[in-house]
């Protein structure tokens, strides 16, 4: 007589109720191990530890028996029910419905517990992709070398005698010095007086009116200047608050870019500026690159849950919703400002939420069809490409590796996964450079 029957019942494509019905003899084995566990740790007067009689032990503490004896059923019926059914899982889904013990001392109990999904792979080599081939233009380097122009642009005093209004436009690269001090309701803020603080006009980010209120002003001149706070900095004394700065303009100054030169390439610490265009280049090209790989990477994934749908387990999909919140909210709460989600919002992180735990399976059941597997070699070809990039720090890299080792090791497969299906499919190139 078989000593473990199952009855399984499917609630829904990845929820299944498990009746199991374990007989007496195997039952009682069991509740042998349970007593003998027991008998290490029970202390009794007129006993050492661990040499209170069984007998003793059933019939003092019969309800602590019966509560091992549960726990002990579970832990060894349950791993030998899921692989004799194949039945994958989902931990912390795990729900015990009922245990009982007949009598005759059989036991039935049940279970429910989430699973994952069956995925029946379609087609997933020979897809149609688009591939965006982007080359460095002119105007690519052009940029660049205006942000490098701006980052180590010099401010000097400027011969200007007043403030202008085309002085406060966003293209403009005149600053000043001001000393001020900060009224609300009439009263000054004691704790908010400012001294030689350089002020940046091009920038929407100052207190709404005071930019306006500088406009006629020369080196010198004192001006009160009705201001509003804005509503997103952290100082709630100030936040969103009407007041009047009392301003004193003490400097007129300017921002003075350097001359894209041989000595402006040196001082980056390049050879010549022939070097330095030459690095730009190779740096805008490589991150072109990860552009476009990172389109074709999306294009597979869209393919892939337009051909694949199924449903997943809602225990991760919850899950994963609860993790993409959270880090919008973190992502708000730099800003000081609350999350607030729409309806219509709330659906779309949950349809992603969603799509991103069916993609996790369409990619585990690519894996396990191709056999792919995470080999000593890619590891350490991984761990190469880290100390290339930081020399000499080989016990950081270790360290990275050691506490993010789950991450890596994903993010290996996945590689491995995107390039079979590349090398496999079937490309248009087109060409994305701007002119």
């Amino acid at each position: 007589m078989k000593q473990i029957t199952t009855e399984i019942t499917k609630l829904s494509p990845c929820k299944l109720k498990l009746k199991i019905f374990v007989e007496n003899q195997l039952v009682e084995q069991i509740r042998q191990k349970c007593l003998l566990d027991l008998q290490k740790e029970i202390q009794m007067p007129g006993f050492r530890k661990g040499t209170v009689p069984i007998e003793l032990i059933n019939k003092q503490f019969p309800d602590l028996v019966k509560e091992q004896l549960f726990k002990k059923i579970v832990q060894e019926i349950l791993p030998q029910v899921f692989n004799e059914y194949k039945i994958n899982y989902i931990p912390n889904t795990l729900k015990i419905l009922s245990f009982n013990l007949t009598q005759n001392n059989d036991c039935i109990f049940e279970i429910e517990v989430e699973v994952e999904p069956e995925v029946k792979l379609k087609s997933y080599k020979g897809l149609k992709l688009v591939k965006e081939v982007k080359k460095v233009s002119q105007a690519d380097i052009d940029k660049t070398i205006q942000e490098l122009q701006e980052r180590n642009a010099k401010i000097v005093p400027s011969k200007k005698e007043k403030i202008e209004s085309q002085d406060i436009t966003a293209t403009s690269n005149i600053f000043c010095v001001i000393n001020y001090k900060i009224f609300i309701d009439g009263k000054e803020l004691k704790n908010y007086e400012g001294k030689n603080v350089l002020i940046n006009l091009s920038l929407d980010t100052l207190p709404k009116g005071l930019k306006e209120g500088l406009v006629g002003m020369s080196r010198g001149e004192k001006k009160n200047i009705e201001v509003e706070f804005p509503v997103n900095i952290p100082d709630t004394n100030l936040m969103g608050k009407q007041g009047v700065m009392e301003v004193e303009l003490v400097e007129i100054k300017e921002k003075q870019l350097p001359t894209v030169d041989n000595e402006f390439a040196k001082d980056l610490g390049y050879k010549d500026l022939d070097e330095l265009i030459s690095d730009i280049k190779q740096h805008i090209q490589a991150e072109f690159d990860r552009e476009t790989e990172q389109k074709l990477r999306n294009q597979i994934y869209e393919i892939l849950l337009k051909e694949h749908n199924f449903a997943v387990p809602e225990s991760e999909v919850e899950e994963r919703y609860n993790e993409l919140l959270e880090s919008l909210k973190r992502e708000y709460a730099r800003y000081n400002q609350e999350l607030k989600l729409t309806e219509e919002q709330q659906k779309q992180l949950k349809r992603k939420s969603e799509e991103e735990i069916r993609l996790k399976y369409i990619l585990k059941k690519i894996l396990e069809t191709e056999n792919i597997q995470l080999t000593k070699e890619l590891l350490e070809k991984e761990r190469g490409k880290l100390l290339s990039i930081y020399p000499g720090r080989e016990k950081e890299v270790n360290e990275y590796f050691e506490k993010n080792f789950s991450l890596i090791a994903s993010n290996i497969l996945e590689d491995k996964i995107f390039e079979l299906i590349i090398s496999n499919a079937k490309i248009k190139e087109v060409d994305a450079t701007k002119r």
